[in-house]
């Protein structure tokens, strides 16, 4: 946990910002009754939320080697451009994804419980809304 503490933090920090953005975006400070109030932090606790698990989601395909067909097949593209490489053997795909996964990063774990954080914040404001509308 001390080891990902800055990862946290700034992950915290940046989702604050995104849904304090998010409320000014959809007027938040100009409310004055309770049931407004409490949807608009919903959603605006929400997008953070849904942002990060989403990005969180393409780094653990991308730290799976989902998207190397797609660097591969770009790196080798822009090879056949590159004058000392125009005459060359292309590398294999195989050796191109035993390249990749030497250098791969991990998974990023504390962006999925932060998101998972918000997304829970904006659920319990959704619950309360909904107890409260009727």
């Amino acid at each position: 946990m001390k080891k990902h503490l800055k990862q946290y933090v700034t992950y915290f920090g940046i989702g604050i910002t995104v849904a304090v953005i998010m409320a000014c975006i959809w007027n938040l400070f100009d409310q004055t009754e309770l049931l407004p109030i409490l949807k608009i932090v919903s959603d605006s606790f929400t997008v953070p939320g849904v942002a990060f698990i989403g990005l969180c989601l393409l780094g653990w395909v991308g730290s799976k080697g989902g998207f190397d067909l797609f660097g591969y097949s770009f790196n080798t593209f822009l090879g056949y451009f590159k004058r000392e490489t125009y005459y060359s053997k292309p590398e294999s795909y195989y050796d191109y994804c035993e390249k990749k996964n030497k250098k791969r990063k991990p998974f990023d774990l504390p962006m999925l419980l932060t998101g998972a954080f918000f997304l829970f914040l904006a659920i319990v404001f959704m619950v309360v809304f909904l107890v409260l509308d009727k």
